[in-house]
């Protein structure tokens, strides 16, 4: 069947199910719902094309560097977000799921043919550009960590061996908490991954204490040297600590060419504001489909100002903005000269070309240990002195740090 015969499965659909009808049978539901999973795999593919077959390779690179990274630092799990854990099990799956509403709608004469394949095609190559860019990030990061683990890095924080490399959730005690800490030889290092994301709030006074979160631009990865389990530091502007090194990560071969907006308006909303903005989305989406007659009473907004950027002068903006010791770009492609110099005339040092080469980051992960400081509450044991004291633990049903207390004390 061609790709462009999606259209020939909805005349189908929308032959079965006729004008106006209000219920079908459980077996043609069944029919329905195989004949719509079929619309939405050959609508994919005849939008995305060969980009599929690139997906399931970038996710395959990122897949073999987590097996390596749970490895060395003797892992139990990696969390990745929600929505790449969808993407890297099935990439084609994951984007179909995108369509199940607009789908449906289409089916149910609530859209138009010409309305349905707009939006769903923005919500493909949405969906799939944001996860191809996470899939990069993630798999830099964890490149880093690996070369980390090479130079006797062992994993500090968290504690339980799970590295979860997503933040969602992470910020609800009013904190900025972050997704590694990797102890070497020379100190610790802290990293944090898209970090300046807003943290719990419950009235007015928080929200507007929590605003500039909201509005704060975020950088891929933050660096800090030692271990540092919050940053955030609500005496700065934007309130995060200053960083030891910035990275950012480019996957795109023409990211220098791409233009990026953003909101201007900096007036923070009131509790109230967030709340009717809540309930609009919630009469328009499923209110809305249960036949709700009532709209919440209207806020008059304020003007959505926006300021369109290039990515180098966001990347710039990054720089002036948080002061780091030291940047990175880190770009999959070669960057034309002309970037290059515009990016290092502020201080900020492009590494392009690199790929899935995990090798042409080896002198970052090497730099980055002069920014490494003692983690002061923490030894840390290794080899045969390690294992002895495992093996007497379980022996003696003592926990390490009450056998190391006890040991000490009989000095």
């Amino acid at each position: 069947m061609e790709q462009g015969d999606w259209r020939s499965i909805y005349r189908e659909v929308s032959g079965l199910l006729g004008r106006g009808r209000a219920r079908i049978s459980r077996d043609q539901a069944e029919i329905v719902a195989e004949k719509l999973d079929e619309l939405k795999k050959l609508f994919v593919r005849s939008v995305v094309g060969n980009e599929l077959d690139e997906a399931n390779e970038w996710c395959m690179k990122l897949r073999e560097i987590s097996e390596d990274i749970r490895r060395v630092l003797r892992l139990f799990e990696i969390v990745f977000p929600r929505e790449l854990r969808s993407f890297l099990e099935d990439p084609e799956a994951h984007l179909r799921k995108k369509l199940f509403i607009y789908a449906m709608d289409l089916v149910r004469r609530r859209m138009t043919l010409r309305s349905f394949e707009e939006r769903a095609q923005r919500a493909i190559q949405t969906s799939l550009q944001t996860n191809m860019r996470s899939i990069y990030q993630s798999w830099v990061f964890l490149v880093i960590l690996r070369e980390l683990a090479n130079y006797g890095g062992c994993l500090l924080y968290p504690e339980h061996g799970c590295l979860s490399l997503e933040r969602s959730g992470r910020q609800r005690l009013a904190s900025i908490p972050p997704n590694a800490v990797i102890e070497a030889e020379c100190g610790a290092l802290s990293f944090f991954l898209e970090a300046p994301r807003p943290i719990a709030w419950e009235d007015t006074g928080d929200l507007r204490r929590a605003w500039r979160l909201y509005k704060a631009m975020r950088p891929d990865i933050l660096v800090y040297g030692g271990k540092v389990l919050n940053i955030l530091d609500e005496r700065n502007d934007p309130p995060i600590m200053r960083p030891d090194v910035i990275i950012e990560c480019k996957e795109l071969e023409d990211w220098h060419k791409r233009i990026r907006e953003l909101k201007g308006d900096d007036k923070p909303l009131s509790a109230e504001e967030w709340r009717w903005m809540w309930l609009r989305g919630l009469w328009r989406g499923l209110g809305r489909e249960l036949g709700a007659r009532t709209r919440p009473e209207e806020i008059e907004m304020g003007p959505n100002e926006r300021i369109r950027l290039r990515e180098p002068e966001l990347v710039k903006i990054y720089m002036r903005l948080y002061r780091p010791r030291e940047m990175l770009l880190i770009s999959r492609c070669a960057a034309p000269d002309e970037v290059k110099r515009e990016l290092e005339s502020e201080g900020i040092e492009v590494i392009d070309d690199v790929g899935f080469d995990g090798l042409a980051l080896k002198d970052v992960s090497r730099r980055l240990l002069n920014y490494a400081r003692p983690a002061e509450d923490v030894i840390v044991l290794r080899g045969e002195l390690a294992r002895f004291i495992r093996m007497k633990s379980s022996l003696l049903g003592k926990s390490p740090e009450k056998l190391i207390w006890e040991a000490i004390a009989s000095l």
